[in-house]
């Protein structure tokens, strides 16, 4: 489904991506973990086709169901991005106009992708969907909502174009421990009922360890190892991987 084969990515001053390769298959979540600065979230500006500003893709193939994409200086639009490709950010709250209604952010949708998406779902499925009251939850507005809250509204609206692959940009990170179990948990249902697929990056091994199927560890812009979930925390190999483990709060989610 997604393919990065040899992606090198410079700053004028670094390397962030250093030959890097992945793949993600249909129906398979994959997390990428990692400290900050390991070059995480450049994969998935690479994909979403957001300006690379003083970065330079200087090789490599990315493609996603084969469709090619080219990374640019500026921002670049791919029609499956939005659509069959969506995002859930860090802080989904902030990407929401808090003047206007939960209901109108969906009608804004529906508007941009109508042309693309041969039958999209309604807010109410997509609300009920993530666990949220389809009858409330449209007449509030985002600052009405908690932050575990307006994840789950983010999740929602990305589910309203039948998306096959959901991308998610350290998607726990913001919450606290209560919104974040509840968070994960409704990922997890979500890909077990609708068979898409699931790539996301955090520094959190516990939020790994149970939402991937399969871990690609991060070090310095390289994947320095990669395995099965079980692989990954019952056998690790590489001592980055083992510094990650160790960094785990004794108290779990």
């Amino acid at each position: 489904m997604l393919q990065l084969t040899n992606v090198t990515v410079s700053s004028p001053s670094k390397v962030i991506l250093d030959q890097l390769s992945l793949t993600v298959s249909a129906g398979e979540a994959v997390g990428i973990v990692g400290e900050s600065g390991s070059g995480k979230t450049t994969i998935l500006k690479l994909l979403l086709g957001l300006p690379l500003n003083d970065l330079v893709f200087t090789q490599g193939r990315i493609s996603y169901r084969d469709q090619a994409i080219s990374p640019q200086k500026k921002r670049v639009s791919y029609p499956f991005v939005g659509t069959e490709l969506a995002w859930v950010t860090q802080q989904s709250s902030l990407g929401f106009n808090n003047n206007r209604k939960i209901k109108d952010h969906y009608e804004d949708l529906v508007k941009s992708h109508r042309s693309q998406v041969e039958k999209m779902r309604s807010l109410e499925e997509c609300l009920q969907m993530v666990g949220l009251d389809p009858a409330q939850v449209p007449s509030k507005y985002p600052f009405e909502l908690s932050g575990g809250m307006m994840q789950r509204v983010a999740i929602a609206l990305a589910l309203a174009t039948h998306p096959k692959l959901l991308l998610a940009d350290e998607p726990t990170s913001a919450l606290d421990v209560l919104s974040k179990e509840s968070f994960i948990q409704t990922l997890i249902q979500l890909l077990r009922t609708e068979e898409s697929s699931l790539l996301f990056v955090t520094h959190d091994m516990s939020v790994a360890k149970k939402l991937a199927d399969r871990i690609l560890v991060m070090k310095e812009g390289r994947i320095v190892e990669e395995g099965r979930r079980d692989q990954i925390f019952q056998n690790p190999q590489h001592p980055y991987t083992q510094k990650l483990l160790r960094a785990i709060p004794k108290l779990k989610l």
